[in-house]
Order: structure tokens, then sequence, then C-alpha cells
């Protein structure tokens, strides 16, 4: 369990009302990793979202025969959005560029508890949505340049 202030960093949970907040700071954790630290591989089965509190977490794509970076991501970002949306397979690879801070929290659970609270689980969706909008632009746009 984490405070829920520290959830209160990321634009990810804003709109959640305390009691909202409470419960999904009893589902999540912090967990310091080393620079190095491989989070998880592409197609994984995605398990876990990742909250940057500090650090650097670097994406990966395999392509042909090798592995183009992306990234990276830095304090306040979300990694393995896929945790909590079907099919539930990471779509890329990630590891710790350098020492990073994280809030993990389990997806299985915390889609239970949105499912529970449909009217909590709206809003976190939206900015999910944002987030993975967002995501997809900048991220084709260091795919286009790296092709190019």
């Amino acid at each position: 369990m984490i405070s829920p202030n520290v959830l209160g960093f990321f634009p990810l949970f804003s709109g959640q009302s305390p009691e909202m907040m409470m419960k999904i700071a009893n589902l999540a954790d912090e967990k310091r990793v080393e620079a190095g630290y491989r989070l998880f591989f592409e197609g994984d089965e995605a398990k876990t979202l990742y909250l940057i509190q500090e650090g650097a977490i670097a994406l990966t794509m395999i392509m042909g025969d090798h592995t183009a970076e992306l990234g990276p991501l830095g304090k306040g970002e979300v990694v393995g959005w896929s945790s909590i949306v079907k099919p539930h397979q990471y779509k890329l690879g990630a590891y710790a560029r350098q020492s990073s801070a994280l809030v993990i929290i389990n997806g299985e659970k915390l889609c239970r508890l949105f499912d529970d609270n449909p009217g909590f689980g709206y809003p976190f969706m939206q900015k999910l949505a944002e987030v993975i909008g967002d995501r997809l632009i900048s991220k084709y746009v260091q795919i286009a340049s790296l092709a190019g």
C-alpha cells in the first residue's frame, strides 16, 4: 500500500474521489529498480501498471533483426497500460535506462475495482485514452525518424 497523496501526483488519477484514491492506493506498492532492469518484454502477458516517480524508462520495439529504443519516459508518466486494456499483452518492451522509482499496480485488481465502481472507472479510462493517444503520436514520429 502507498499513500493516496503519491497517486495524486499522476494526472492519470485526477478527478478521483478521496475514497477511490484510498482504494487504488491499497492496490499499489513502490519499487526501486536499477539501470538495466527489465520491466517486461514485448509480447509478455501484461499484469502490471507502472507509474514513474523518478528516473527514466525506455520502451523497446523489435524491428526485424534489431530492437529499437523509444523514449525514454520520465517522472509522472505511465508504462504498461496494456495491463488494464484487453488483450492484456504488452505491445512494447520496457527497461530502466537509469535507477528509477516506480509505483506498481496490479492491472487485474485495478480493473476489478473499476468494474465494481464504473463511475470512477470511466474518468480513469478517459485519462488513459489521452495517455495512449499522446504516446501513439510521439512513437509514430520516433519510428518514422528511425525508419527514415
